[in-house]
This record gives C-alpha cells, structure tokens and sequence, in this order.
C-alpha cells in the first residue's frame, strides 16, 4: 500500500511540472518526504523548484557582431601620485574609450562610460590610487560583487564613501572624496573627446598601453611625436584645468555620479557639465551655451567626421 502511495506521488509529481522530470528525480532522492504527500502538495512543491535555466550553457559562446562605435579619450587629472614618479609631468591621464553612450535625455543630461579596470585613467577618473581595487556605491550589488581574477582583490562599499552616486547632491559622487585631502575633489571630473579620423594614429599610444607603465612609455611626448600635443585648457566651470588634443569632433565635460561593476570594466554614469569645440584661433576649447548658434546646430557626427572602431578594423589598429 505504502509502495503504491509512493509511485503514485512520483507520478503527480513528475507530471506537476510540464512532465519535464525534473520534480521526478528530485522526488526520487529522497521518497520519505513524500509518503504522506497528496496530489496539490506534490504540484506545489514542484512550483516552489527553482525553475531550470533553459539558457544557461556550458559551451563557449560566440562573440557577437561587432559594431562601429564612436572613438572617445578620456582626459582626467590624477590627484594621486603614481609611483615609481620620477616624472613630474605626470598630472594628466587619458584612455581610449568605445563604449560610450546618453542614457537620458532631459536635465541633467546623463552619459554611460565603460572604463577599462587596468588603465590608470580609469583610477583616476574613480580615486582609486591602486589598480587592483574595486569601486562600486550600489550596496546590492557591491555586497556580492565578484572580483576578476589578476584585477580585483577588494571591494570599496557604499559605506566608507559617504554620498557616492546621490544624482541630488551638488558634489554627488565627489563628496566622499572631499575626506581624502588636498585635490581630492579633482577626481569624478574628466573631459569626453571625439576623436577625428585623422586621430586615428593615437589608439595604440592611449589605448593599448597603461598609463601605470609610465616609465616605459610617456603618452603626452608619444602624442606630441604624432602631431597631437597635448593642450591645456579651462574646463567649462572656468575653474577646472584639463589637458585635451587638439581638433577633435567634440568635447564633452563629465561629472561623476554613479557606478557599477560591468565586468572587466566599470561603468561610470556622468553628468554632462559641458559641451565645446575646437576654436582653430585660440587653439583651445570653445565651451557653448544653449544660445550659441554653434551649440544648438550641432550637425550629426559619421564616420566622415568622426573616429568609429569600423576604422580602425579597416586599418588593422585593432
């Protein structure tokens, strides 16, 4: 009789659940929980089974399409020393960003960066004077993030950086750092360039080689080699200095507000603070106002006028 109880709540069971024997062979390791089980018991426990992933694999998975991206450099100060620092010079850090993007449309004008966790524009741009620590001001997710292996080996909470990522606040994400000592507030603050097609030479110098090996190799001398000097200029709050390269599509001054662990990158949300130009005359940046003809008439950028990664495929960069 008992037998007969057993097989036919096996039964129910392995039926509960689209006949997919999942709720069978979990009921089969351990038949005494299921004696005295009736039909809606059995269904309900197969209901409360955390559901199969019908899309997880254990195959490598193919690379998706790439996709022509605008080529960016980020331009930021680094308000920390870098040692070995037998370069004085060293105050600026630029990187070579694709994955670039507006993720709102109204005030204030909101742009994803993706910054590469090795690169030392990347620290800079965060305030993390290490290469190998994390930055993350979301508590679900910094309580459980997982580190790269060879990147990562700890984990900056939410809680020792006071208002990191508050979109209300006037210094938001740079509030915390005002504990860190002189030029602290000078991290969070970069310029976005879009860089021209002519500028295509400069990936390798800004993005195939770390600004943590300095010593090897010195980005500002390697550009002003290739005809890209670098150009020290006020940033839009008139009170900021940046170092940027000359004759690029656009440039955009961002602010900090948010990250979140992306992987082998952070991604940075940032408040747009600026939006300039080239000025051939001044050989600086034109920072526009929503009443400049020029800022309102912004002409759509292209692979014409602009530097997209479909280039530097064509061209064997990357």
């Amino acid at each position: 009789m008992i037998f007969a109880l057993i097989s036919a709540a096996l039964l129910i069971c392995g039926t509960g659940v689209g006949g997919n024997g999942a709720s069978f062979a979990h009921a089969f390791v351990a038949p005494s929980s299921l004696i005295f089980a009736t039909p809606s018991s059995c269904l309900m426990m197969s209901q409360h089974q955390p559901p199969l992933n019908k899309f997880s694999t254990t195959t490598p998975v193919p690379p998706p399409p790439p996709v022509s991206m605008p080529v960016w450099s980020l331009s930021c100060p680094i308000p920390f020393q870098v040692a070995p620092r037998t370069n004085n010079s060293l105050s600026s850090s630029m990187s070579i960003l694709t994955f670039v993007t507006p993720v709102s449309v109204s005030s204030p004008k909101l742009w994803a960066i993706s910054l590469y966790k090795k690169t030392l524009t990347r620290c800079a741009f965060l305030g993390i004077p290490n290469s190998n620590e994390e930055y993350n001001d979301i508590p679900s997710i910094s309580s459980s993030v997982t580190t790269t292996p060879g990147i990562a080996t700890n984990v900056r909470r939410r809680n020792d950086m006071g208002e990191a990522g508050v979109l209300g606040g006037a210094d938001g994400a740079a509030g915390w750092r005002s504990r860190g000592g002189s030029g602290a507030l000078n991290c969070g603050v970069g310029v976005l360039q879009l860089m021209a097609p002519s500028q295509a030479q400069l990936v390798p110098v800004l993005g195939k080689i770390t600004g943590w090996d300095h010593e090897q190799v010195n980005k500002r001398e390697e550009c002003a080699s290739l005809g890209n000097e670098w150009v020290s200029i006020t940033g839009s709050d008139q009170q900021l200095q940046f170092d940027v390269l000359p004759n690029c599509a656009s440039y955009i001054q961002v602010k900090l507000r948010r990250v979140t662990d992306g992987g082998d990158h952070d991604v940075a949300i940032c408040e747009v603070t600026g939006t300039g130009i080239w000025d051939d005359n001044k050989q600086s940046v034109l920072w526009l106002s929503e009443s400049d003809d020029a800022g309102s008439n912004q002409s759509t950028f292209d692979h014409w006028s602009a530097l997209y990664s479909g280039q530097l495929r064509d061209e064997g960069i990357i």
